[in-house]
């Protein structure tokens, strides 16, 4: 597998006037990301493709909203649960999609999760850097075929990272990020020991003083899997960590049902098919949220004979 990164991503932190000076550089630099330039838009995702492999409109649009900026920017969904029927029965397994455009329109390309990861290629010292979740620089094996029509293999010098949910490597030329980091350098002045922390998969945040006299803080790092290869986020290395590895919420609500994770593992729950403790988060949700429900449990005698077309209504209530 591989991706090609060539766009800066900025991430805008309210808190925090940085977001401009992200915005701006990447704005003026030969490779312009707006955040108005979206791939694709989610009311013309391809749902009967989708359908094919178990993932209905509805569970595809009560995937949150920060999940679908990412597959509309061109980036991967979280890993979730597919079904294929088969004339034997069905078969399941976990993928990432993205979506992809064709000749003949969108399409959809699934990374599934794979049994095994295979870091034979590496030494021991990048094994553990990668395990750690680092980028790394080494040399990898790529096929290709020449002009005669012959598959060969060649060995090439790439920014390599491994996605730990579907055990899958990926990897970028180097001249690709080179060229990216080399932009980034001379706009925020980095340091030569700067540029190695960042060819070695460390973060790098930088500090300069605003109108007011206070300090402004962007942090600076290498992501393969973000599809814009160098990521600028506003604020310090936790604030990186949070908005590029963000992951999906233990429970997430939509219109028609709720996503739960457990344990990195993604399963959907129809609204008809709540639990009395799916419908306890989603009230503790509520709350959080400013709307409080505890009447609405009250007067339809919650946890007494609750129906089930009551817990429909109840549950609408609250998500819609």
């Amino acid at each position: 597998m591989k991706q090609i990164s060539v766009k800066y991503q900025y991430f805008e932190n309210e808190n925090d006037g940085t977001c401009e000076r992200c915005f701006n550089f990447a704005q003026e630099t030969s490779i312009n990301y707006n955040m108005s330039e979206k791939k694709f838009h989610r009311e013309e995702y391809p749902l009967d493709i989708l359908a094919e492999f178990g993932l209905s409109e509805q569970m595809v649009y009560d995937l949150p909203d920060f999940v679908h900026e990412i597959i509309e920017f061109g980036g991967k969904s979280p890993l979730l649960p597919l079904t294929i029927e088969q004339p034997f029965g069905c078969t399941h397994l976990y993928a990432k999609f993205c979506l992809v455009e064709t000749e003949d329109g969108m399409d959809v390309l699934f990374s599934p999760k794979l049994k095994e990861m295979n870091l034979e290629e590496f030494s021991e010292r990048e094994k553990k850097l990668l395990l750690e979740g680092k980028v790394i620089v080494s040399e990898v094996e790529e096929k290709f075929v020449t002009e005669e029509g012959v598959e060969d293999v060649q060995r090439i010098k790439a920014f390599v990272q491994i996605d730990k949910d579907t055990n899958s490597v990926v990897y970028t030329l180097t001249q690709v990020i080179g060229r990216n980091l080399k932009n980034v350098s001379e706009e925020f002045d980095l340091s030569d020991d700067d540029l190695r922390k960042l060819s070695e998969g460390s973060l790098v945040t930088i500090s300069e003083e605003n109108e007011e006299g206070s300090p402004e803080y962007i942090t600076i790092g290498v992501d393969l899997f973000s599809d814009k290869g160098v990521v600028l986020v506003p604020g310090q290395v936790e604030q990186w960590e949070r908005t590029v590895r963000k992951s999906m919420p233990e429970y997430s609500f939509g219109n028609d049902g709720c996503w739960i994770n457990k344990h990195g593992v993604l399963t959907y729950v129809p609204e008809n098919e709540f639990t009395k403790d799916i419908l306890d988060v989603m009230e503790r949700q509520a709350k959080q949220a400013g709307m409080p429900m505890e009447s609405h449990f009250e007067q339809e005698g919650y946890g007494n004979g609750h129906s089930n077309s009551e817990a429909e209504d109840l549950s609408q209530q609250i998500t819609r």
